[in-house]
């Protein structure tokens, strides 16, 4: 997603830039705004679901946040790409100009065609605002424009005897109708733009703004006016609420109340809100929260078990206290929030991200959220999603602010932020994998584990955490080995800090070792210490590699992205068993079935390493496609035994 500010006269907000033009916000050397046309960016972004603001203190992120919960909602254009609605249409008519006369001289028909497309087209009123506030009815004319572009492929198809895509390449080698209809299938790809743009700016334009900030609690007392955070707020930082909404807290009492007593439709984020606390802090039991009118407080029941909210954790307060006003938003709703991780472990803060994400209702409403943080938390978890971003802040002097978007921290800037580590010392267990689709499978697996038997979650950072260990670092792993480098002290101290965790489970690939080999020496010593201790459990993938314990529905589905469009339709010919790719890498079983199935060589992408197994990104590319796909636990198991062993035992070996 990526913002365009259109600020009328004098009315940009005063927190980006004093003099009500020029902004003292800068991108890439330019200004987030300016009255100077060359001097401003086009485009602010990429942003994502969640945008985290980081920096050091002083860096200018919060006075950022409150400028953008300040600017008008009518100042905003939002785009999925870095074209407008304006540019797209100015690209249209420029296209209109330079072709259609000559395409009208080599064939009268193709002229027609492109009249008819223009007068269609030039109905639409154009401006950003009056294009969105009409997006069902321009979506509808450009989609029965787009229809044509069906009888251009067509006739391609049928004068050629080939796709269009073939010909694209080099129309001039079929006739100049030919080559002319080529050229006008550009004015489709610009509408279709226009088309998606127009989509995508109805659908995430923003309708509402709630502003969390820093001053917030939900310990309500007599000592406190509940109007006093949300008045200090507006007199420090000349707030409005007639233009979003700014929750601290302290009124949660007066909108519990308010919400249970009003009608079912807008009770429904609220008794969503019950099930997420339900599901993630009181193991699945019923859970009812009431305004008691007697002491005027917050009371949570669970399975009927009374409880007041200031006699929980301050974790939970903090959870429920962000969570409330997320889950009772309304759709399209932009959240800011400052530095949400207060009081949250790191365990919750994991919880937090986490539900944002992937909460089937919080994602119906379509929300974004904005929040300035200091957690390295939040960082590891932006490498695990696609819908986070990072924008870096740094103060310049007082009058200039620079931004960097799209930051993409690396595992290299998280070791420095010491991430690794930290979760290790505050969870109960700590899970050893090679890597990092090792760490996302297992993810996946425990949660569709616990879905399915109906089990208690468990939590990433609180109930265990993750640790990759590399290949080769599994041999420092045995202290008392004579191999062990005690000069390494790299090494060592790393091994003595997660060796701090109450109990460690270490998942290795089996790789096909031999007994007589290294590895299978080391996986010899390696099970000998697991079965002498309670605390260390040492688990092989008994296949070759963790991907070989993936179910055939996945190995089978991910062949499409194996060979190209031209000859997936091949693919629903081919068959096979599990028990064909336990023992091999995958790269070379897909060879091997792709090749009985008469799928030509010069159709496959270049998926197999060395080594017979996948390559890296295509490694990657079938781990996102599992956590992705649509599979239930029962068929993730079955004719898979060996897959439902390790889950089980991991599940029971954390919850020990």
């Amino acid at each position: 997603m990526f913002l365009k500010f259109e600020f009328p006269d004098r009315h940009m907000p005063i927190e980006f830039g004093d003099d009500k033009n020029d902004s003292v916000y800068f991108i890439n050397a330019k200004k987030l705004h300016s009255k100077t046309v060359e001097e401003r960016i086009d485009f602010f972004g990429p942003l994502s679901k969640i945008n985290l603001f980081v920096g050091a203190n002083n860096s200018g992120k919060s006075r950022f946040l409150r400028g953008l919960l300040k600017a008008n909602n009518s100042s905003i254009q939002v785009s999925l790409f870095e074209k407008s609605i304006d540019y797209l249409f100015e690209e249209y008519a420029t296209w209109i100009k330079q072709n259609f006369n000559s395409l009208n001289r080599i064939d009268y028909r193709i002229g027609n065609d492109i009249s008819r497309i223009k007068r269609k087209v030039d109905t639409i009123k154009k401006g950003y605002r009056t294009v969105i506030a009409n997006s069902a009815q321009n979506i509808s004319l450009l989609e029965e424009v787009l229809q044509e572009r069906i009888k251009d492929l067509t006739e391609i198809k049928r004068a050629t005897g080939k796709m269009a895509k073939e010909v694209i390449e080099d129309s001039k080698l079929y006739g100049k109708r030919i080559e002319a209809i080529v050229k006008k299938l550009e004015i489709f790809e610009i509408l279709k733009e226009l088309r998606n743009e127009i989509e995508y700016g109805a659908k995430n334009e923003v309708n509402n703004k709630i502003y969390i900030p820093i001053l917030r609690s939900i310990k309500k007392s007599t000592k406190i006016n509940q109007e006093a955070f949300v008045n200090t707020a507006i007199e420090l930082f000349k707030l409005d609420q007639s233009h979003y909404k700014i929750f601290t807290g302290l009124d949660l009492f007066e909108q519990v109340l308010e919400i249970r007593n009003d009608i079912k439709k807008e009770r429904k984020g609220f008794e969503n809100f019950e099930l997420f606390l339900s599901k993630y802090f009181f193991e699945g039991k019923s859970v009812e929260i009431i305004s008691h009118l007697k002491e005027e407080v917050i009371r949570i029941y669970v399975d009927g078990e009374e409880r007041r909210v200031h006699d929980i954790g301050d974790g939970i307060q903090s959870i429920i206290l962000l969570m409330f006003p997320i889950f009772t938003a309304l759709e399209n709703t932009w959240i800011f929030i400052e530095e949400p991780e207060v009081y949250l472990h790191p365990g919750l803060q994991r919880v937090f991200i986490e539900t944002l994400i992937n909460d089937e209702y919080l994602n119906s409403k379509n929300l974004k959220y904005y929040f300035t943080t200091h957690s390295n938390h939040f960082l590891d978890l932006s490498i695990e999603s696609r819908e986070i971003s990072i924008l870096q802040f740094q103060k310049v002097n007082k009058e200039k602010f620079d931004i960097k978007t799209n930051v993409k921290p690396d595992k290299e800037v998280l070791d420095v932020l010491g991430v690794n580590t930290s979760s290790v010392f505050l969870a109960n267990t700590s899970l050893w994998v090679e890597g990092p689709t090792d760490r996302k499978y297992l993810s996946f697996f425990l949660k569709k584990y616990c879905a399915a038997m109906d089990k208690p979650y468990l939590k990433e950072d609180i109930d265990f955490a993750f640790f990759e260990y590399g290949g080769n670092l599994i041999a420092h792993y045995l202290f008392e080995s004579e191999k062990f480098d005690t000069s390494d002290s790299v090494v060592r101290e790393k091994i003595n800090s997660f060796a701090s965790a109450n109990k460690i489970y270490l998942l290795a690939d089996d790789d096909g070792s031999k007994a007589s080999s290294t590895k299978g020496k080391r996986r010899k010593k390696l099970q000998e210490l697991s079965d002498s201790s309670d605390d260390f459990k040492y688990q092989n993938t008994e296949l070759r590699e963790i991907e070989n314990l993936l179910p055939k529905k996945i190995i089978k589905e991910f062949l499409k992205g194996l060979v190209d469009e031209q000859h997936q339709k091949k693919l629903s010919d081919i068959d096979f068993n599990k028990k064909e790719y336990d023992k091999i890498g995958l790269g070379g079983f897909y060879q091997k079935i792709l090749k009985e199935g008469a799928i030509p060589a010069s159709a496959w992408k270049s998926f197999k390493a060395a080594s017979g197994t996948l390559k890296s990104d295509y490694k990657t590319r079938l781990c996102d496609f599992t956590v992705n796909a649509e599979i239930s636990y029962e068929e993730m198991v079955e004719q898979n035994p060996i897959l439902n062993e390790i889950i089980e035992n991991l599940y029971a070996f954390i919850k020990k």
